[in-house]
């Protein structure tokens, strides 16, 4: 086992509080364990592992990873997605078939939205694999896949794809999933923020639901009776 890997977890064990861990876990629909670490501590105790062993450790970030969502609890989990970003200079290609097994490795909204600027990441720097994996997800019928499609533009601000998020949104209008329905609401918001005349037209036309409608106007209120 990587060096870096064994000394988190060994962080992991020596600081778990199993109270703490228990409220976690029951906050997340007991979807996974939690040692009970707080995030500030936990992510201070990586960035220390980090510099002791150099940025050479991020070469091997697919080993470290592996082993932190395999052998770790949520934390485990967490910073896994960290490293993960942290590793994005030396993604090649192939990156994306492991950042998929990150996604739907015991997939809840935590980690789902903590990958999805990863995938944006990675289809900046790959962007002809985009169309070829979004295509990919949204006929997989698993609704987190759908949810990283709605997402992974959260962070591309003016670069969005307009016609793209729009296109999602009205193939998935239907969807009864929370998840989707909370998601496309957060993804159109975010877009609001940088086009709030094409959002506020877009939902005006659009067969979506009150709850993603609701979500998608939150900024364009606020901004109308400030």
């Amino acid at each position: 086992m990587h060096p870096f890997a064994t000394l988190l977890l060994d962080f992991f064990e020596v600081n778990a509080d199993v109270n703490r861990g228990k409220e976690m876990s029951a906050y997340m629909k007991h979807i996974d364990e939690f040692y009970g670490i707080p995030s500030p501590q936990r992510k201070q105790f990586a960035k220390d592992i980090l510099n002791a062993y150099g940025k050479d450790a991020l070469l091997d970030w697919q080993e470290i990873i592996l082993t932190l969502m395999n052998k770790g609890k949520r934390e485990g989990m967490y910073s896994a997605i960290e490293f993960a970003e942290k590793a994005h200079k030396h993604w090649e290609e192939d990156a994306i078939d492991f950042l998929t097994i990150l996604i739907v490795h015991r997939s809840w909204w935590d980690t789902v939205d903590a990958l999805a600027p990863l995938i944006g990441i990675y289809f900046e720097k790959f962007p002809e694999k985009r169309d070829e994996y979004i295509k990919k997800w949204m006929e997989s019928g698993n609704f987190w896949l759908w949810r990283i499609c709605l997402l992974f533009q959260k962070r591309y601000k003016q670069d969005t794809d307009e016609q793209l998020l729009y296109a999602l949104c009205v193939k998935l209008a239907d969807e009864k999933e929370f998840f989707i329905r909370k998601g496309m609401g957060w993804a159109l918001r975010e877009y609001s923020y940088i086009n709030p005349e094409s959002v506020k037209d877009f939902i005006e036309k659009s067969p979506l639901s009150a709850l993603t409608k609701k979500e998608a106007l939150k900024a364009i209120n606020r901004r109308n009776h400030s």
